[in-house]
């Protein structure tokens, strides 16, 4: 099978697939698709992911899956894979917290990324800010490597463009505006300023956990091909997903009609 790509976030550093496995499908009250799984039973399916180049491995702690993430991991390089997870923690004492329980749960001493999640409206960049700074600070520890902000709603994704000290950015993206709240054109405008920023680009909902199943190979296709968006996330749950999708990320990048989108748009512009 033809090697993933990986892409740069940005000015932070991290370095991703292209393409991750996300472990959180229709993930609240700390269970989903995945975690309805033993974790050794996932922990397999992820070394499979990693196997087909996708090493960048989504979960939160909302999911239920730290367990299976950590399970994962067992006989590989731990620096080989970038490991994310998300807090819905609003204040500085709560996010220390979270952050420490994820960083036990996961039998990891750091994570690649770290998001405040759901953040779903601009009052909320306000609400959490001592969550934030707290988890500035834990970046400057080296306990997270890049500090992000997850959001469904296009005014947060819009509002956050100017915020100081963030390194990523994950949103809800797709051509046919499925689980998106604005039209097309307000997303590509937002994600656009987010690239120039030197922010990395991050999107998920390209299957629309599973409501797009039938156009799933166009769908991943045309995300992997917008020059503004670093890495697309895709909540998998067997074997037959995984190869599915790394093939067509994989086709991707090396059909002629796509040369050059392995250059993803990045700025030099300091924090």
């Amino acid at each position: 099978m033809t090697p993933l790509p990986t892409a740069r976030l940005g000015r932070c550093g991290v370095v991703v697939s292209v393409l991750g496995i996300g472990t959180g499908t229709f993930g609240f009250g700390y269970q989903s698709r995945q975690s309805r799984q033993a974790p050794a039973q996932l922990g397999a399916l992820l070394r499979h992911a990693y196997d087909r180049g996708l090493t960048w491995w989504d979960t939160s702690d909302d999911y239920g899956t730290h367990a299976h993430v950590r399970a994962g991991l067992l006989g590989l390089d731990r620096g080989r894979v970038q490991l994310a997870s998300k807090t819905h923690a609003a204040t500085a004492d709560a996010a220390r917290r979270s952050l420490d329980l994820a960083l036990d749960e996961l039998g990891v001493d750091y994570l690649d990324l770290y998001f405040l999640h759901d953040v779903d409206e601009p009052g909320e960049l306000e609400r959490r800010a001592g969550a934030f700074e707290a988890l500035c600070a834990a970046r400057d520890a080296g306990r997270i490597r890049a500090l992000g902000l997850s959001t469904h709603n296009i005014d947060t994704l819009e509002a956050c463009v100017a915020m100081s000290g963030l390194d990523v950015v994950m949103t809800n993206f797709n051509k046919f505006e499925d689980h998106m709240d604005a039209g097309l054109r307000h997303y590509v405008a937002a994600l656009e300023a987010h690239a120039a920023a030197g922010r990395g680009v991050l999107v998920m909902k390209a299957v629309g956990e599973g409501r797009l199943a039938r156009v799933a190979d166009e769908s991943i296709r045309w995300n992997l091909t917008r020059p503004y968006v670093h890495g697309v996330l895709v909540g998998m749950i067997d074997a037959a997903e995984v190869d599915r999708n790394a093939a067509t990320a994989a086709a991707t990048y090396s059909s002629s009609e796509s040369s050059g989108i392995t250059t993803k748009w990045t700025s030099t512009r300091s924090r």
